[in-house]
């Protein structure tokens, strides 16, 4: 592949360790090309929670949660040019609209083992593959 071919490579993270698994490819994708890699996370709603005990207690919203779990992850791959984000949405939207806001060449999506013959690739794969308006990579992570 030419350097630069895939100047921003989209990945999902979704706290599992095949999710994990992807952000890793990915990584390893973007050390290779020079790529800068976004790294997002979909939420459900964006509902309050109460963080920590007594003079630690804290109210987080789900985006506010999940963006600290994406710092961490990101802080295993210092070495990118990175960016992390959370949006409320279902996986497959989140994953394309923020291909389509950073303008991203590649979006990384790992498969997930779904039962039965007539499902090849995981749902939330399958709808990126059809919406996506970038080149969809499907990594095996199952």
């Amino acid at each position: 592949l030419e350097k630069h071919m895939y100047k921003n490579i989209v990945v999902g993270y979704d706290g599992t360790e095949r999710a994990m698994t992807a952000v890793e490819q990915a990584a390893d994708l973007a050390t290779a090309l020079g790529s800068r890699l976004h790294l997002v996370t979909a939420v459900k709603n964006d509902e309050i929670h109460r963080v920590g005990e007594s003079t630690d207690e804290r109210f987080l919203s789900c985006t506010e949660i999940a963006t600290d779990n994406l710092a961490r992850v990101a802080s295993k791959f210092n070495h990118l040019d990175f960016r992390a984000s959370a949006a409320v949405g279902a996986p497959a939207k989140v994953l394309v609209d923020e291909a389509e806001r950073v303008d991203a060449d590649l979006i990384l999506v790992g498969n997930k083992h779904v039962q039965g013959v007539s499902r090849v690739l995981g749902s939330v794969a399958e709808d990126v593959a059809q919406k996506a308006q970038c080149a969809v990579l499907v990594a095996k992570t199952a």
